[in-house]
């Protein structure tokens, strides 16, 4: 199992428990503790966590955080792609389609392509643009930017400005966090794409696993009742499920 792999299962963990002992994690991930504990060092020096004795906690200031793409592609890998999976269902032959750079989002693009039909695919992510160009009878188009650092992620004015100029059928979007019914990101570059990128579609569904359901993050995107439909997973608990409807925003709960 390669690093970024089980850091991401060990901030899988703790986004479900919080907090882990150095055995507990060895245990699930199966691996020795001295592995554990390099990967805690790891994970402590880039603020993804804060060390305790004998295990660790997730850290205790997040709104800036943003994973590793290479390690935020392991965390909740069966909740993305189940959401991706449903996802897809909303695409039809024909239609344009934006992208947003998100790792569940990313899991959507897969499963598009897995059905083999065609469309225009838009999207500010280098990946998932990589994995559409690798097949025929799809178009494919890239939103100018500059790469985020730690990502394949494009931000700034020059994807904005194309978005302008753009109407597209459907747009998947992600987020860091979902709280009092408010979508928000972890810098102004990345709501400002996301925000550009529902203003381009006419319909537009945020597709969030259920541990995104945290504490605001630093800048936000738009409320619920801005975007069409929400597709989680069935963790999601029930309080949040029903506040999330009542705005008249589709909530869609996979099972997992």
């Amino acid at each position: 199992m390669i690093p970024a792999q089980r850091r991401g299962l060990i901030l899988d963990h703790l986004n479900r428990v919080n907090a882990a002992s150095i055995t507990e994690l060895a245990e699930l991930i199966g691996v020795s503790p001295s592995t554990i504990r390099r990967d805690l060092e790891y994970l402590e020096r880039e603020n993804y966590i804060d060390r305790t004795h004998g295990g660790a906690v997730l850290a205790r200031t997040r709104s800036m955080f943003e994973p590793h793409f290479e390690i935020s592609a392991h965390i909740a890998r069966v909740e993305k792609a189940a959401i991706g999976r449903e996802a897809a269902k909303r695409v039809e032959a024909g239609d344009s389609v934006i992208f947003d750079s998100s790792s569940t989002v990313r899991e959507a693009a897969r499963a598009v392509i897995a059905r083999r039909i065609s469309l225009t695919a838009i999207t500010n992510d280098l990946t998932t643009a990589s994995l559409f160009a690798q097949e025929r009878g799809l178009s494919t188009i890239v939103i100018g930017g500059t790469v985020r650092p730690g990502s394949t992620t494009l931000i700034g004015s020059p994807g904005t400005n194309f978005l302008q100029e753009i109407h597209a059928d459907l747009a998947f979007i992600g987020t860091h966090s979902i709280c009092d019914l408010k979508l928000s990101e972890t810098s102004i570059e990345a709501s400002h794409m996301k925000r550009a990128i529902i203003g381009a579609a006419s319909k537009v569904i945020v597709l969030a696993d259920s541990s995104k359901f945290q504490e605001p993050s630093f800048s936000l995107i738009c409320t619920v009742d801005a975007v069409d439909e929400i597709i989680t997973d069935s963790k999601l608990p029930a309080e949040i499920a029903e506040s999330i409807r009542s705005t008249g925003t589709t909530l869609t709960m996979v099972p997992v």
